[in-house]
């Protein structure tokens, strides 16, 4: 953490696709690099909550949508496409029926989603792992993402990037699925808005703390221009300290 950091890296996830690539030009003329994190892909669950791992989009996959993000790849210096998977609330956990169906329907359906923009070159540059709840055991959480990771990037040539997004509450689980697979695993999306702080002090310290404990991945602020104003001064900051290299809007 002692030395100075240039952000350059700009996350953002997206659950409805422009039609018009005016409306993605403030986001693109941000120097660095750009992910359009897709979001998300959720599984069915049965009348238990029990997920089978058989994923779809929930944004809108039509010829326009796909059209636009391959010319948004075409056009700017520097964007990559990424799809999320989970959700941003509890309705969508990790709680699998059978782990190894689990494992080997969630690599399936991923591929299908992946296929559906990389019919004539590579759009998906990498997969986002984003649940808010999980119902299993940390040893399970990191077993069947952590393989369908490995699977995802073994087979697919354009897959180059995994982030994954802990939030406090479920630290432990997102720390040992890092631990596990650290060779896998190149951001961490800090999900900062799910937690309280006093002071901006509070904000840079865990983030130094999160720096250190998810080391060598490149961790990122999560943020919304809503959130906790103390919050946001953290985030400021941590820019001004220049010790973030990006941030996730």
């Amino acid at each position: 953490m002692s030395e100075k950091v240039e952000p350059t890296i700009f996350r953002v996830y997206v659950a409805h696709i422009p039609k018009s690539e005016n409306n993605f030009k403030s986001e693109s003329d941000c120097e660095g690099k750009l992910d359009l994190i897709l979001s998300f892909a959720t599984e069915h669950y049965d009348e238990y909550g029990k997920g089978n791992g058989v994923f779809n989009p929930t944004w809108e996959v039509d010829s326009q949508s796909i059209e636009y993000v391959k010319k948004v790849k075409e056009d700017y210096p520097y964007p990559r496409v990424v799809i999320s998977i989970g959700g941003f609330c509890s309705e969508f956990p990790f709680n699998p029926i059978e782990k190894n169906d689990w494992i080997n329907n969630a690599e399936k359906s991923i591929n299908k989603i992946i296929d559906l923009y990389d019919t004539d070159k590579n759009i998906i540059d990498g997969i986002d792992i984003h649940y808010e709840a999980i119902y299993s055991s940390e040893d399970d959480f990191s077993f069947c993402i952590g393989e369908v990771i490995r699977r995802l990037k073994n087979n697919k040539l354009s897959i180059k990037l995994v982030s994954i997004a802990p939030t406090k509450i479920l630290q432990t689980y997102y720390h040992k699925l890092y631990s596990d697979n650290k060779d896998m695993v190149d951001f961490v999306d800090y999900q900062f808005p799910k937690q309280s702080f006093s002071t901006k002090q509070q904000v840079v310290d865990l983030y130094k703390e999160l720096a250190f404990d998810y080391a060598p991945a490149l961790v990122l602020p999560e943020f919304s221009f809503n959130c906790d104003p103390i919050l946001l001064d953290g985030i400021k900051e941590l820019f001004i300290l220049e010790i973030i290299p990006g941030n996730v809007y």
